[in-house]
């Protein structure tokens, strides 16, 4: 009976161990990805009123970032376009009035790259003729 008794404190100590390792070890775990997920900026951009809030962002070279594009117009649809400095095009997104996204900028060399809304109702100015152009500049590392 003893032995019995030895066995099943032993196997309840074996499992009590387990679950304490595998406790923490997603502690660890989620620390890391929290850790990963914080090191990307997250830059705020309001889109709104044909300009964007702010009109000049700053990034270095190679660094991922994270635009969080608000549209602060509660009707007028707006679209989110940056372009290389050979007009090719980096990011290109639509929303609606009201709408929030997130895009995650690609890892892009030093330069100057232009965003702007290109939208425009027919016989009217483009939203970027009116205004609603910025631009991203990365700096070298």
């Amino acid at each position: 009976m003893e032995y019995s008794h030895n066995l099943s404190s032993l196997r309840s100590i074996k499992k009590k161990t387990l679950y304490i390792f595998i406790s923490i070890s997603c502690l660890f775990l989620s620390n890391w990805i929290y850790a990963s997920d914080d090191a990307i900026p997250v830059i705020d951009l309001e889109l709104g009123d044909y300009r964007f809030l702010p009109r000049e962002i700053h990034l270095n070279a190679n660094q991922s970032a994270i635009l969080r594009l608000v549209n602060t117009d509660s009707v007028t649809p707006h679209n989110f376009i940056m372009e290389t400095g050979h007009g090719s095009p980096v990011v290109e997104v639509d929303l609606l009035g009201g709408e929030s996204v997130e895009v995650k900028l690609p890892h892009l060399p030093a330069g100057r790259y232009t965003f702007y809304c290109s939208n425009k109702l027919l016989f009217m100015k483009s939203h970027r003729e009116k205004g609603m152009e910025g631009i991203l500049i990365v700096n070298p590392e």
